[in-house]
């Protein structure tokens, strides 16, 4: 069985990798943990399309590779974080090409993934105004998604 965690280090995302733990063996699981990340040129276009203006420095190279660097430690944390639940797991991180919905479904429909596990909360920060991750996911997923909330009601 292939799991891919979509991972953004928030208290949701923790509780979904716990929460997998739970219910799905993790024997004969390969286990992805994905991070994407935003390249900044990115950020400016979405800003604009929305009626906002961004004052993006002409060279962003360094932002975006200090912002790529953080995505791959975060990454490797969530890894490290599936293996202590019993998960034989690796990371990866992905520069959002789209949305990062979008990003998460490429990426599953690339691995292959049997599942897809999210929190329900993310850390999206401005792309919440577009709509939940967790939501476009679950609308727009070919496979089956689990999307775990960071505390039980």
């Amino acid at each position: 069985m292939n799991v891919l965690f979509a991972y953004d280090g928030s208290e949701s995302a923790d509780a979904a990798l716990a929460a997998v733990a739970a219910i799905v063996d993790p024997h004969n699981v390969e286990a992805v943990v994905l991070c994407v990340w935003e390249p900044l040129t990115l950020q400016a276009l979405r800003a604009e399309r929305f009626g906002g203006w961004s004052a993006v420095p002409l060279d962003v190279t360094e932002l975006d590779e200090e912002t790529e660097k953080q995505s791959e430690q975060l990454a490797e944390h969530g890894v490290r974080l599936a293996r202590e639940h019993g998960y034989d797991a690796r990371g990866i991180s992905v520069a959002d090409q789209q949305d990062v919905a979008g990003t998460i479904l490429a990426t599953a429909d690339e691995l292959e993934a049997d599942l897809i596990v999210l929190g329900a909360r993310g850390l999206a920060g401005v792309r919440a105004f577009l709509g939940s991750v967790s939501n476009h996911v679950v609308q727009h997923a070919h496979r089956p998604v689990l999307v775990v909330p960071s505390k039980p009601s």
